[in-house]
């Protein structure tokens, strides 16, 4: 655990060491210090994860540096800005991702205004890769004192040592310290050697079970865990992906143990006293694919029974040992979101990204296996990948629908700071064009110290390569849309079944809903979509800066007129406001299919109809009037042929009389509903939120023998 840092960048070393009697003794010093992970509140939460890495790093110092006064821990911008307008601390350290930079800037810009001589640090993945670039990144941010690259429980430590030793004179400061990365007095910039990786995550204390994070249970926040921490695959999209992370490092299972377990009590606590979430968010980058993982879930699946929690897990699977990721998500019931994450299936794009992957033919059963179970099973597809095309996009969406995977989940290329991707000369060599967007729910304003600040964060995007052009880009994401209304989610689950049992691709249908000519509601809900994926993109992040602070703008952001999630806000559109529409259009593109295959027989086409009724009834009145239960005749019995595969004949499905069914929602269903409206209301902007926070298949209705036909 032993830190080497350079002086004055000679051959001098001085041994900095996360040994308590080789740190600095704090416990006389009055220092006070506060780590803020903030997020954007006003529409939203936007980011709702438990602020774990600063409490982490906050019990680790105060641990290791015996600090007199404990570490001030906020998330919410309102308390922090209440705290610090009431007293200043020494020190101020922000956490910096795509979702919160602009907000942790424009808090440090109103502090180091009020008060020059505090010490403001900043550390987490959005930050540049390239000396160079980490350069221009300090110059242009003044009010940024130090910038923690890597891991940052050591070498915050570390920093807080010395800077205690020295009296929190930064003028002091003109020698390099592995991970902390600064422009000293003299200009001289200092981008230091990263810090070494920890090996064994359970050396630090959990800020759990200490008690840190206990004023986050609030019923709002996510809690997350993490079991382990690096990942062995070098993609060149994604930070970890660099060889600094390539290890894996890893808690014990007896810290899992008791963080689950303290995080589960709390969570029963709240959910009978205030209600709110009910939810778990591992953050492992491959979860599942290494043995102990099984033994967590075997701990999961026993607080299921203790704390009837968790119901839904969000994390990101194995991309490797399918096998095993599949014997954990039967271990906890289902509750895991299984994820394909293939990005792409053309050999050349995954190339190009330094991307090991999964065969069709592994992913094909693997969709298979988790139906079977009834896990939420997720394809992760990136468009706008170096190399990919229209049709290489396509034939990777037509792999994993036909896998039958229970979500596709579509994005486009984020240019992230801190990867191999965003690099000028990959630009270059892939011609790659972006453009600039607001951020959804990453966007506010807030009084501080009696003046007003406005922040939005801006993500930048891939819109076109040397092989994809910018229509193909608004093309794809018009397929993505048609995905997400009638594949995503088992929304019209029962038609998708029908077609795979008469042997039609489950693609050639979703293929002609985009090649048709649209008409009349269908028509505008689809052009309105592409109008608003060209209009919500900039070319110039500055213009975007500066329309932001025009005035009004930012009140039109948080009340929702611009800068949404458009595949989300659309799906929730679809299914509150056209269905009835997309329904029909539904009907008169399974037409075309069955004929095109010579399956339009008399019995098909009467079954396809109502199969599409039957499916309409099940997502009806999900998120809003709840208790108005649809009804409907059927000919065929639909509920058998939903539960029974190989059905050989349509006519033996065929009732003797029609069959009024009324579709009902379940107890534990409408309780799962009237959380997630808590938590995010029944807007369309609140249902795209929870469209994404839950297993939306299993809310669908049931339906049940209406009484006249007793």
């Amino acid at each position: 655990m032993e830190q080497l840092i350079k002086i004055n960048s000679t051959e001098k070393i001085l041994n900095i060491s996360c040994e308590q009697n080789e740190l600095e003794d704090c416990s006389k010093s009055n220092v006070k210090i506060t780590l803020v992970d903030p997020t954007y509140t006003q529409q939203q939460i936007s980011s709702e994860a438990m602020p774990s890495p600063i409490g982490g790093i906050a019990i680790n110092t105060e641990k290791l540096l015996k600090l007199k006064n404990p570490i001030q821990l906020f998330k919410f911008p309102e308390e922090f800005i209440k705290s610090i307008e009431k007293e200043m601390p020494d020190i101020i350290g922000f956490s910096n991702y795509v979702w919160n930079f602009q907000l942790s800037l424009s808090l440090a810009k109103a502090m180091k205004k009020r008060k020059p001589e505090i010490i403001t640090i900043m550390g987490g993945p959005n930050y540049p890769i390239s000396p160079n670039e980490k350069i221009k990144f300090l110059e242009k941010y003044e009010e940024i004192d130090f910038y923690i690259a890597g891991e940052g429980e050591t070498a915050f430590a570390n920093l807080i040592s010395i800077l205690v030793k020295n009296k929190l004179n930064k003028k002091k400061f003109n020698f390099d310290i592995p991970s902390v990365q600064f422009i000293d007095e003299s200009n001289t910039s200092h981008i230091s050697e990263p810090i070494q990786r920890i090996k064994n995550l359970s050396e630090f204390p959990s800020p759990y079970t200490t008690g840190k994070l206990d004023k986050f249970f609030d019923g709002k926040l996510l809690p997350t865990i993490q079991t382990t921490r690096g990942c062995p695959f070098g993609c060149t999209f994604c930070v970890e992906g660099e060889q600094y992370y390539s290890k894996v490092s890893r808690n014990n299972l007896e810290k899992i143990t008791a963080e689950l377990n303290y995080v589960g009590k709390k969570i029963k606590e709240n959910r009978e006293n205030i209600g709110g979430r009910n939810d778990l968010w591992i953050v492992d980058s491959n979860f599942g694919m290494y043995s102990q993982d099984i033994e967590t879930c075997k701990i999961i699946a026993e607080c299921q029974k203790k704390y009837q929690w968790p119901e839904y897990i969000q994390v990101d699977t194995g991309k490797n040992n399918k096998a095993r990721v599949l014997d954990a998500a039967k271990l906890v019931n289902g509750a895991i979101r299984l994820s394909g994450a293939v990005q792409s299936l053309d050999e050349q794009v995954l190339k190009n990204v330094k991307r090991s992957n999964i065969s069709a033919d592994t992913l094909m059963q693997m969709a298979v296996e988790a139906a079977e179970i009834d896990a939420d099973s997720r394809s992760d597809i990136i468009l706008g990948l170096p190399g990919e095309s229209l049709n290489t996009h396509f034939e990777t969406l037509k792999t994993v629908t036909n896998a039958g995977f229970s979500h596709v989940n579509t994005y486009q290329c984020m240019m992230l700071p801190g990867t191999e991707l965003s690099d000028p000369d990959t630009r270059e060599k892939y011609k790659m064009k972006t453009k600039f967007r607001v951020l959804p729910r990453c966007f506010g304003f807030y009084e501080i110290f009696g003046k007003k600040i406005i922040s939005a964060e801006i993500e930048e995007i891939c819109v076109s390569t040397e092989s994809l052009s910018f229509d193909d880009y608004v093309n794809s994401r018009k397929m993505h849309l048609l995905i997400h209304i009638y594949f995503n989610d088992g929304l019209f689950g029962i038609a998708l079944k029908f077609l795979k049992n008469i042997g039609i691709s489950v693609f050639e249908w979703l293929e002609t809903m985009f090649y048709e000519e649209m008409t009349g509601k269908v028509k505008e809900f689809f052009d309105l979509f592409k109008k608003d994926t060209k209009n919500e993109l900039w070319d110039k992040k500055e213009d975007l800066l500066k329309f932001i602070e025009e005035p009004g703008i930012i009140e039109k952001y948080i009340k929702g007129d611009i800068g949404y999630n458009l595949i989300f806000v659309y799906q929730s559109m679809a299914m509150n406001k056209y269905i009835d529409e997309l329904k029909i259009f539904a009907m008169k593109t399974m037409e075309k299919v069955l004929k095109r295959n010579n399956k339009d027989s008399q019995e098909n086409l009467e079954f396809i109809s109502q199969t599409l009724n039957f499916d309409l009834c099940c997502l009806k009145n999900l998120f809003s009037d709840i208790e108005e239960e649809p009804i409907n005749n059927f000919d065929f019995d639909i509920e058998y042929f939903q539960k029974t595969d190989n059905i050989t004949n349509i006519k033996d499905l065929k009732l003797k009389q029609p069959l009024k069914l009324k579709f009902i929602l379940k107890k534990e269903q409408k309780e799962i509903i009237k959380r997630s409206i808590q938590l995010y209301d029944n807007s369309d902007i609140g249902i795209s939120r929870i469209l994404t926070k839950v297993f939306v298949k299993r809310l669908l209705r049931t339906p049940i023998i209406h009484e006249s036909n007793e």
